[in-house]
């Protein structure tokens, strides 16, 4: 839960904007059902960046429900000029990655008495929009375009002790990890963290994803308009796509029209090896 009442969230949001290169105005909604679909994101310049205080009814990549984090989590779309989504992508998952370790990092110094230079726990991106640690997500990325502009919607758990139902094996937060920090302190960071990645050669972006990439070398099931494709990930190129073995032999999935329907954790031993 957030220290910082929403009455002062538009004075900080203005004062990181002042920080940052390509966002001039934060737009701080107290309960909207979405921040991609709210009227303020949608006629809003590039530039701008739209948060809940708590959103309803967020949702993730095709169409998948992003489960309302009442005031535990952080909700934020962020409106920039158009660009090829899977660059978008990465560079939202990379940003959040960011954001996340030093959340970890000064949360668990500040908030568990762990010494200074205690390692966090490794923060990983699990391709090709979410943001992991342990195995289990802790941040999206959902990248969508309208008129000319593209939105790069991304949410994080930040306080949430524990997730109900099938979330609970798949879910965790800052505060699960240990961190306790406040949650517009995490949202400030993400916001200069996604100025700096969107300013980044693609080259650039590419590295720091694969020093994170927590899918290749596990074993998945992937959804594809042809049908599903289960094998081990043997490459991950983060903006064209990647490389399954099956036991039909090797499959190259394109990033535009591909998605993890199940992630197993590390290849399973029946795989045929070389």
């Amino acid at each position: 839960m957030s220290c910082v009442p929403f009455s002062e969230w538009p004075a900080r949001l203005a004062a990181v904007c002042a920080e940052t290169a390509l966002f001039h105005t934060g737009i701080a909604l107290e309960a909207p059902a979405s921040t991609q679909d709210a009227p303020e994101t949608r006629g809003a310049r590039a530039g701008t960046f739209v948060t809940a205080w708590r959103q309803t009814a967020g949702r993730g990549r095709f169409g998948r429900q992003w489960s309302d984090t009442a005031d535990a989590g952080i909700a934020t779309t962020f409106v920039v000029e158009q660009q090829p989504p899977e660059r978008l992508a990465l560079a939202g998952a990379v940003a959040a990655a960011e954001a996340a370790e030093f959340a970890l990092r000064i949360g668990m110094i500040a908030g568990s008495g762990l010494p200074d230079g205690t390692r966090p726990r490794t923060v990983g991106i699990k391709w090709p929009n979410d943001i992991v640690v342990g195995g289990r997500k802790l941040a999206g990325v959902l990248i969508e375009t309208s008129a000319g502009r593209a939105l790069i919607g991304i949410g994080m758990n930040i306080g949430q002790r524990e997730f109900e139902a099938e979330l609970a094996s798949r879910a965790t937060s800052l505060a699960m990890l240990g961190a306790r920090v406040d949650r517009l302190d995490v949202l400030c960071e993400l916001v200069r963290a996604l100025d700096r990645a969107l300013a980044a050669t693609d080259a650039t972006l590419v590295e720091q994803f694969t020093a994170r990439d927590a899918l290749r070398g596990t074993r998945a099931l992937f959804a594809t308009p042809s049908g599903p494709v289960e094998g081990e990930v043997r490459a991950v190129d983060p903006m064209r796509g990647l490389v399954v073995r099956t036991d039909s032999g090797e499959h190259f999935l394109p990033a535009n029209s591909t998605s993890v329907a199940e992630w197993g954790g590390r290849a399973s031993a029946r795989l045929k090896q070389p």
